[in-house]
């Protein structure tokens, strides 16, 4: 049967095929399969097909709908919210008896042997893991070039150009309508970079809301996994299945709910539209928020600790992914060299060179003689970035400010300065600091050195904010629109 869907589907669509019995779980299943083999040897943003395990899930799927009638199929779609929905999900994100690697030869053919509490949720919703997706190695990037197995994915708005990173495969799977949603991991912006830069929707959630419990740790105080989509109600929904507190992790929290009657007040943070953005999506953002004007009251605002945030960010990320990274030793876990010092050579052999660079200034900067003057110093600063939030979230609701100071640039651009790669991300680092949501809404492509690309909005509020984003959100879309 020929499935009649829109080029990037929302769960909406899907889940009323199921309701019209237009199509079977499996039919769409395969539907999705045909997207991939149709697009993504351009994009390369697969890793990894899960086709046993989404056939037999889709199957059970099927099965469990055979006789019912409309009203018993709308019931069921009303309690598994993700009834029947394919999604793709980061090669960090453990499922159990699948191969996740982290995109690192030192975990090459690693299959896991536990599933995290992210995979779970969504599963007991109905949802069906079709793909893993593409990434930087441990999630240390921002571009999706870094992968330890030489793939490269492509920016479906210019094959020439990044996804961004490290969630980059998720992004770009979303934006070519080969899924609905895919989940990624933001540790400095890994979630809000590739949204912004493929021109779709991404959050990245208040920490300690979703359970990082079975994600491969890179920053333990930073790390959050969060959902990509083509729109916000499908954002919307799956967070609110994924924010749920777990006894398996120690950071997780209970849930806040800020919202509030009251229209929202929006700050534009001036210290993030300074002299390194671009004059094009600078303008693009002035347009926007007079737009804004007529339905909020807009304020300037100034932080304080801006100029601060990347600088804290990449000591206190090196020194916690160098601790991360030390059970990878070719022992317990990993590919171990069969010549050779055990530990340094598998270590050495097997891991990238981002890997290797992180490792060594985590290592020098927690290290006698420097703790001190990098890391102490670091974890001071960080508190006043978070009083500095703290204080802006006293007069405003919802920060309005760029996700990053350009649109995506060209593959191999940046690939041999380390200092130009981590630039990228410094309009998202201070986030993840202050351990605050941020919400990513398409505004719109832009020409950039010869070439339309996506843009997106960056919505920052108070930890437990997200109610607040998304309705500040809505409406952004609508003024867009």
């Amino acid at each position: 049967m020929a499935i009649n869907l829109p080029i990037n589907p929302t769960i909406f669509d899907i889940q009323n095929l199921y309701l019209s019995k237009q199509a079977t779980v499996t039919e769409v299943v395969d539907y999705f399969y045909a997207q991939i083999e149709l697009k993504d040897k351009a994009i390369k943003s697969v890793v990894r097909l899960n086709t046993d395990l989404a056939f037999r899930l889709a199957s059970d799927l099927d099965k469990y709908i055979l006789d019912k009638n409309d009203a018993e199929i709308k019931k069921i779609l009303g309690q598994k919210k993700l009834f029947g929905i394919p999604f793709a999900m980061k090669d960090n994100i453990l499922v159990s008896d699948e191969i996740v690697t982290g995109q690192s030869q030192i975990l090459d053919g690693y299959k896991a042997v536990y599933s995290s509490d992210v995979y779970s949720l969504l599963v007991n919703q109905g949802a069906i893991l079709i793909a893993q997706t593409n990434m930087d190695e441990f999630a240390f990037g921002s571009s999706t070039e870094f992968s330890g197995f030489g793939q490269i994915t492509h920016n479906p708005a210019d094959i020439d150009r990044v996804p961004g990173g490290t969630s980059g495969g998720s992004a770009a799977m979303v934006a070519s309508g080969q899924v609905p949603f895919a989940i990624g991991t933001d540790t400095g912006g890994s979630i809000r970079q590739p949204a912004s830069f493929c021109g779709i929707y991404g959050i990245r959630p208040t920490y300690g809301t979703v359970s990082r419990w079975g994600i491969m740790a890179s920053t333990s105080s930073f790390d959050q996994a969060g959902p990509l989509a083509n729109n916000l109600a499908d954002i919307q929904l799956i967070l609110d299945i994924l924010q749920q507190k777990s006894l398996r992790d120690q950071t997780s929290t209970d849930i806040k709910n800020l919202n509030s009657d009251k229209k929202p007040i929006i700050g534009i943070p001036i210290n993030y539209f300074g002299k390194g953005l671009s004059a094009e999506v600078r303008d693009l953002f002035e347009n926007t928020i007079e737009k804004l004007r007529e339905k909020y009251e807009v304020r300037n605002i100034s932080m304080k600790t801006t100029e601060y945030a990347l600088s804290v960010y990449y000591i206190l990320q090196t020194v916690e992914a160098s601790a991360n990274l030390e059970r990878y030793d070719g022992v317990r876990y990993g590919k171990q060299v069969t010549n050779g010092p055990l530990f340094s050579g598998s270590r050495d052999s097997y891991f990238g060179d981002e890997s290797k660079r992180r490792i060594m200034l985590g290592t020098y900067t927690s290290s006698a003689g420097y703790y001190d003057a990098y890391y102490n110093k670091a974890c001071q600063v960080r508190e006043l970035i978070r009083r500095d939030f703290e204080r802006v979230f006293e007069e405003v609701d919802v920060l309005l400010m760029p996700t990053s100071p350009f649109p995506a640039f060209k593959i191999g651009q940046n690939s041999n300065d380390p200092m130009a790669m981590y630039l990228a991300d410094i309009m998202t680092v201070s986030h993840p600091i202050a351990k605050i949501p941020g919400l990513i809404v398409p505004l719109g492509n832009v020409s950039f050195e010869g070439a339309s690309l996506p843009v997106g909005a960056q919505l920052v509020s108070k930890e437990f904010g997200e109610e607040i984003l998304f309705k500040v959100g809505e409406e952004l879309a609508k003024i867009i629109n």
